[in-house]
């Protein structure tokens, strides 16, 4: 079964399923296909329902039996997107940044995300031009993606300053040298400052006059006859959803027992609300997740009747949640096992034999590194380096002495009008035993 992956940035592409696949197959295929490693569980996979809504595919339960109540056919289409935000500088991969940082682009853009002033706004676009456009230059500023940027703004409604293209162009100016990873790493720095970031917005009945965010802090209440108010998870005693409505038991300020009951335009929308906020509180708040949370299951009606005879039955059976790991434990898993990596990625770089230690993901790594090690040897002679890229068409297969014999790539078979020396990282120099 064949999936269309949107990404933030609405570039697409296409993993293959079992078509009895669950969700979390789904996702870790998407997540190696663009390289992230050890850090998938920040991600998410969303569809559209029946309704129009925008629905967490819960990554523990078959897919098909989530998708096709909404009458979705093969291809499936999904849309990869963040669902647990942490700052920065607890992700250690360029690559998780890198989506973090489209999310957050998409989110400023469509107004999900809003600044606290103007000058943050100013910032905002700033380091975003810098990250696509490198820096500013005089004769050809990039006025066009100033212009798609303009959308962004603060919380406060208060007009748009005249001088606002001065104040970006002043930031941007400020950015000069910053390499592109740096400069979404400041963009998320930025926004992990703002009250909404992390925030999942749920649309109360009547529309416009309450949303309920469900954030890492715990539950914000936007009322427009009131002042926003904020519910930490620790005052929270008891949360649950019928139907269309959800119904919240909580502690307020004077420490005195309160309740919240909003109704949503579905039950879909009142699960989710009540399992973003189960999530969230287990994934931002707790050591570890509990079984609790990991074991609450319902059934269907056909799996129901099967259980009254078999009670292990596993037919008709869908788990509510599927958090599995903390952000502690997701933060320190990647640590551990990008250290593993790093090291056996060294010793292979000295000329050591790797140490021994247990688990597929020492073998995995292992064999990753050979094959990166095998990609830069010459595939002509199969002895020497790589070192030469053949223009125009750009491939680097072979070394200088086999390059210098070459009149058309060998990958391709365009004509070589230059072969062009290149010089890699002093590591892939040294010798490998």
């Amino acid at each position: 079964m064949w999936c269309l992956i949107s990404q933030p940035n609405s570039v697409i592409f296409e993993v293959r399923v079992d078509p009895k696949a669950i969700g979390q197959e789904c996702l870790e295929k998407v997540c190696e296909h663009l390289g992230i490693s050890n850090e998938s569980d920040y991600f998410g996979l969303k569809y559209e329902s029946s309704k129009g809504e925008e629905l967490w595919l819960n990554l523990r339960n078959p897919i098909d039996r989530q998708v096709s109540c909404h009458g979705h056919t093969a291809p499936l289409r999904f849309a990869l997107r963040v669902k647990f935000w942490v700052p920065p500088h607890l992700l250690l991969q360029e690559t998780t940044r890198h989506i973090f940082y489209l999310h957050a682009r998409l989110d400023l853009t469509e107004k999900r995300l809003l600044a606290t002033d103007w000058s943050v706004v100013a910032k905002l676009i700033a380091l975003i031009a810098q990250a696509e456009s490198g820096d500013y230059n005089p004769l050809h500023p990039p006025h066009y993606l100033y212009m798609q940027l303009s959308t962004i703004s603060p919380v406060d409604s208060s007009e748009k300053p005249q001088d606002l293209l001065q104040m970006v162009i002043n930031e941007h100016e400020k950015c000069e040298g910053m390499k592109s990873a740096t400069a979404e790493y400041w963009l998320l720095k930025e926004i992990s400052a703002l009250d909404s970031f992390g925030e999942e917005i749920f649309q109360a009945k009547p529309h416009g006059n309450m949303m309920v965010g469900v954030g890492p802090h715990g539950i914000t209440i936007y009322d427009k006859t009131k002042e926003k108010q904020l519910i930490p998870f620790t005052a929270i005693q008891s949360a649950s959803s019928h139907r269309r409505s959800f119904r919240l038991g909580y502690l307020s300020m004077e420490n005195v027992e309160a309740h919240l009951e909003v109704k949503l335009d579905s039950s879909q929308a009142a699960n989710g609300l009540y399992r973003a906020i189960t999530e969230k509180h287990a994934f931002y708040s707790c050591e570890t997740v509990r079984s609790a949370v990991t074991a609450q299951f319902i059934r269907d009606l056909k799996g129901t009747i099967v259980s009254i005879f078999n009670e292990d039955s596993t037919l008709g059976k869908k788990y509510v949640f599927d958090i599995r790991r903390t952000c502690r434990e997701v933060y320190d898993n990647a640590r551990r096992a990008l250290y593993q990596e790093n090291k056996v990625f060294q010793e292979i770089l000295d000329g050591q034999k790797p140490g021994c230690y247990e688990g597929s993901q020492r073998r995995n790594s292992h064999e990753r590194l050979t094959r990166i090690m095998d990609a830069m040897t010459c595939k002509i002679c199969m002895d020497s380096q790589i070192d030469t890229a053949f223009l125009p068409c750009a491939h680097v297969v072979a070394c200088s002495s086999c390059a210098a014999r070459c009149d058309r790539c060998p990958l391709c078979r365009a004509d070589i009008a230059q072969a062009q020396k290149i010089y890699l990282p002093e590591e892939f120099n040294e010798p490998v035993c």
